[in-house]
């Protein structure tokens, strides 16, 4: 079987199955310490223009790795300043989730596809997988509605979760009293490394 067909396997278990052993549920398993991606995110509030956002930097950094989980840190720009956004740490015995925002969805696979991407002038061999997500406010438990849907492109290449491409098209709803926001989001891969993270 080729390495493409089997990640594409993970890819789908990654998202869709419940707990299972660490090798098919999750993908940063293989991760090392020092692993990092960086991406550039767009975020366009139609409600509200003024929360939009452009061209900002974003950075996921495995920090530590565990035999059962591992720690990842989320940086992000503002003002030109890096900004440590606090850990994660995904359970290898858990499915992982990439969005940021969704923690308690529903997350029902529309479909799984390959396509190829090109970042930098460099072709990515992709699994394209389109999600439907419904996840309802929670005030008791402050959790934000995110309701529409996300597209990922994930591909064995790539670490911190093999992500390429994340696509988002969502309502979102930050408490039962408030009025929902359309937003439109694109992460896209700016840059990774191995083992080589180094703190600016």
């Amino acid at each position: 079987m080729k390495k493409t067909t089997i990640f594409a396997l993970f890819a789908v278990l990654l998202l869709t199955a419940g707990p299972t052993t660490a090798q098919q549920a999750n993908l940063l398993s293989k991760a090392g310490e020092g692993d990092w991606v960086k991406f550039t995110v767009n975020v366009q509030n139609q409600t509200e223009p003024v929360l939009s956002i452009k061209d900002q930097s974003r950075w996921r950094v495995t920090s530590m790795v565990q035999e059962t989980f591992v720690r990842i840190d989320n940086y992000t720009e503002f003002s030109g300043n890096k900004t440590n956004m606090g850990p994660i740490m995904p359970d290898f015995n858990e499915p992982f989730e990439p969005v940021p925002g969704i923690g308690n969805a529903k997350v029902t696979i529309v479909s799984s596809t390959p396509e190829n991407l090109t970042v930098k002038g460099k072709s990515y061999a992709c699994t394209k997988i389109v999600r439907k997500v419904s996840q309802p406010v929670d005030d008791a438990k402050i959790q934000m509605g995110w309701n529409g849907t996300s597209t990922i492109w994930v591909c064995p290449d790539i670490p911190v979760g093999g992500i390429i491409k994340i696509e988002n098209q969502y309502q979102s709803q930050l408490t039962g009293d408030s009025a929902p926001n359309k937003i439109s989001e694109t992460w896209m891969l700016a840059d990774f490394g191995f083992k080589d993270w180094k703190e600016e």
